[in-house]
């Protein structure tokens, strides 16, 4: 038996003495297996790709790339770039232009464009005499094929060149929004909400309009892309050189020498220094700070924002709402920090609490407060006195004082709690959120088998304590316990014998001894299988193939049989020569092959291949691609050659 495979990198012959052979000479037209789609065909050093009809479709594969879908937008105008890796998509030239094709044959662009380029790996960038366009990689059209150039502002608009000028084209309106009269523009598209409004230059200078072409700001600004926004401050342009703010609901310019140290807080609040001190105001233009302080910070971490800001004055500071109320006069030494509706204050060299009424919520201080958790529901803060923690719950007042060597989150899950792991000297517990102990610290090991009950170690063994009832439920004294394989319902320990070996147990969940899982009766899923016959005289078994209902598809009567894995049918070998079969078992063709081309070489041993029609066959020096319903296509090769004419490095990715 003979299979032949064609991969990327070479031409393989597969015997049935799994021999490899020299493979034919070259010697007039030639042609690979269908990929796909299509099929690879070289004549006189030229090349060519048919489709399954035996038409030419294109002249060479290009490069070829995964095309992406963007999820929308959240809340903080962030999406997701998704790549498809299940589908591949070629660039492919055709008389010397290009077009995007799937791998099973589709046009998503036919190849009439001058170039295409994948730009930011989510667009296609198209350009045809002189003109350009974008498409998303499945092939969209995002814009008319009629301007010079062309840039994206975001998934609604483009900047589009006409002549020497330069407009916007709105695609849901299919029209320009503003016309192509200006020199330049800029947009702030990676903010996190969308402006509406943009920057545009006109006679060199640039000014601020929105979509509507209304003139926000006038043209006599510089502007470079830094510092881009989409809110009412505009910190992009400059004014004869000068860095200037720009408020553009009032239109007011805060520039030197009467401001300075301009910069942008917390929630779109302007941070200014006029007279050596720094004031707030809103994104509005009204004053929400006045003029009186020394320094105004961000009072949260990294992770972390809100309503407050940390202000400074006389070397004391205190906390400010953005709305401009002091909710904390300055009159701390240190710096305060924020979380939720509470802050953690310096006292001294060491910290406090005190909530949005600037009262203190301890009664003595600590050396250290951080936040424990920022996944709790409520917000718990870890107490630290000397190398001891503890953590306070200002929902209940609860303080669980500094005895610990650690607090952390933990794994461990209870019905209606939210759990800490606490240790000290290698023993482990744990503690609810509201400050209980729901786990005594008296245990080398803590894990979780279902919610409410624990698996616990000690030096006696491994046991299970239930944390609702505040009880042990299986004592610590078998070898381990976990969560039965066989029924989840049940709990698995493990029990030392006196001879050495391991007994198992079964528990239930109130701790009561219960028998063995007994395991599911295996019901013999049918299956669909080669039919083996066995000969007189110990010669070769012949074989045929069965339906899992019993029913014969190909009688036993070929020496090979392989089944093709997605059901297009079968190969069936006798005596040396090749039938090809339907999913039925009848013959596609009457004619029988020498060799039949395949992508896959099946190993040795193996009853599947895959493969797809056309399909390559060989009769004597002939190829011919037998199609499904048993014709030829009108293509006839006396060699074959590899379907990537990259060799060994394939087809390389579109860039």
């Amino acid at each position: 038996m003979r299979i032949r495979g064609i991969t990327g990198r070479h031409i393989r012959f597969l015997l049935a003495g799994s021999f490899l052979l020299a493979a034919h000479t070259l010697s007039a037209q030639q042609g690979s297996v269908f990929h796909g789609g299509f099929a690879r065909m070289e004549e006189a050093e030229k090349s060519w790709y048919i489709d399954p009809t035996g038409k030419r479709v294109f002249d060479q594969i290009i490069a070829l790339y995964h095309p992406v879908t963007i999820t929308p937008a959240d809340e903080g105008g962030h999406s997701l770039i998704v790549t498809n890796e299940q589908e591949t998509m070629f660039l492919v030239s055709s008389n010397g232009k290009t077009g995007i094709v799937t791998a099973n044959g589709k046009w998503l662009l036919p190849p009439e464009y001058d170039t295409i380029e994948l730009k930011w790996k989510t667009y296609l960038v198209l350009h045809q005499q002189g003109k350009m366009t974008y498409a998303d990689t499945y092939g969209k059209l995002l814009l008319p094929l009629q301007f010079e150039d062309a840039g994206i502002l975001d998934d609604e608009h483009f900047d589009v060149k006409t002549g020497d000028k330069w407009g916007i084209y709105s695609t849901p309106e299919k029209r320009l929004l503003i016309p192509a009269i200006y020199e330049s523009f800029d947009y702030c598209g990676g903010c996190g909400r969308k402006g509406d409004y943009l920057f545009a230059q006109k006679n060199g200078k640039w000014g601020v309009i929105d979509f509507d072409n209304n003139i926000l700001m006038p043209f006599e600004y510089e502007h470079e892309h830094a510092f881009m926004r989409s809110d009412n401050w505009v910190q992009c342009l400059k004014k004869q050189g000068r860095e200037v703010t720009i408020n553009l609901k009032t239109k007011k310019e805060y520039a030197a020498p009467e401001y300075t140290g301009m910069t942008v807080i917390g929630n779109s609040l302007l941070k200014v220094q006029k007279n050596g001190k720094y004031g707030l105001i809103s994104e509005d233009g009204a004053t929400v700070a006045d003029f009186i302080y020394d320094d105004i910070t961000d009072v949260y971490d990294e992770t972390a924002s809100g309503p407050y800001l940390r202000i400074t004055q006389n070397g004391k500071t205190g906390i400010l709402r953005e709305d401009g109320k002091v909710i904390i006069a300055p009159s701390y030494e240190g710096d305060i920090v924020a979380s939720g509706e509470y802050f953690i204050i310096p006292v001294d060299g060491n910290y406090n609490l005190t909530d949005t009424t600037g009262k203190k919520l301890l009664a003595k201080d600590y050396n250290e407060i951080t936040t424990l958790d920022k996944y709790f529901p409520v917000p718990l803060f870890k107490l630290k006195q000397k190398a001891l923690y503890g953590f306070y719950n200002p929902a209940n007042r609860k303080v669980v004082e500094p005895a610990f060597f650690d607090i952390d989150r933990t794994t461990v899950t209870a019905p209606g709690m939210d759990l800490l792991e606490v240790s000290y000297q290698e023993m482990y517990g744990l503690y609810n959120a509201a400050g209980e102990q729901v786990l005594p610290v008296v245990y080398k090991q803590v894990d979780g088998l279902v919610p409410g009950l624990v698996a616990v170690k000690k030096e006696t063994g491994a046991g299970v304590y239930d944390i609702r009832k505040k009880k042990m439920l299986i004592p610590a004294t078998y070898h381990s316990i976990s969560v039965s394989a066989e029924d989840t319902s049940l709990l698995f320990a493990s029990q030392n014998t006196p001879e050495g070996g391991y007994k198992d147990l079964f528990f239930n969940h109130n701790g009561v001894k219960v028998p063995a899982p007994k395991a599911p009766p295996v019901i013999p899923e049918k299956k669909s299988q080669l039919l083996k016959k066995e000969t007189a005289n110990g010669a070769y078994p012949l074989y045929g193939y069965t339906s899992s209902a019993g029913k014969v598809i190909v009688p036993p009567v070929y020496d090979r049989l392989l089944v093709e894995k997605n059901g297009q049918g079968f190969l069936a070998q006798k005596a040396g020569k090749f039938t090809v079969l339907d999913k039925a078992g009848q013959p596609v063709n009457k004619q029988v092959f020498d060799d039949v081309m395949l992508e896959e070489i099946p190993g040795y041993g193996a009853t599947e291949v895959q493969y797809g029609f056309p399909l390559l066959c060989r009769t004597g020096d002939t190829y011919q691609y037998l199609t499904a319903t048993g014709s030829f296509l009108p293509v006839k090769v006396t060699g074959i050659v590899a379907f990537s004419p990259y060799g060994i490095y394939g087809i390389p990715g579109l860039q």
